[in-house]
């Protein structure tokens, strides 16, 4: 499983992006290879196909008929095996990315929150702070005005 680089606010979105690109890229390719396999199927089937017109014309290649055959069966069941393999392992990749982009998004909303928190906790410091100054200010202020009072 694949694992992420932790920043400031989270996941390294660059490193996450590349991962989807590199999971982007093997999806391509299997695709690819998926599609070639598909068209060499289909020439062998043309092959096939041909082969079997030569054959009811001339009826004595009975037994390259039935090797074309078999290799058409062979190269068929080896399409099915590789197209099975490339969608198991694009579903598991798929299911990977989904759970680090949970993972990623469980662990953004968390910090959000922490920093959320600790910032509220900034607010009511300041106010309490503000409040604190504001009364050795008043303090002050009438220590001042008792002064002015007194006669000298």
């Amino acid at each position: 499983m694949k694992r992420f680089s932790i920043v400031q606010n989270g996941y390294d979105v660059d490193e996450v992006n590349r991962f989807i690109d590199i999971v982007i890229r093997r999806l391509e390719k299997l695709d690819e290879e998926n599609k070639k396999s598909l068209a060499q199927i289909g020439e062998l089937q043309k092959k096939l196909k041909s082969q079997n017109q030569q054959q009811q014309q001339q009826n004595s290649f009975v037994k390259n008929e039935d090797n074309i055959s078999k290799a058409l069966l062979a190269a068929q069941e080896a399409s099915e095996r590789m197209r099975t393999v490339a969608k198991e392992e694009a579903r598991l990749l798929v299911e990977n990315a989904k759970r680090n982009a949970n993972s990623i998004i469980h662990e953004a909303l968390v910090e959000a929150a922490k920093t959320e928190n600790e910032a509220s906790l900034l607010r009511k410091n300041i106010t309490v702070y503000k409040n604190r100054v504001k009364n050795i200010l008043k303090a002050q202020l009438e220590i001042a005005e008792e002064l002015d009072k007194i006669e000298l």
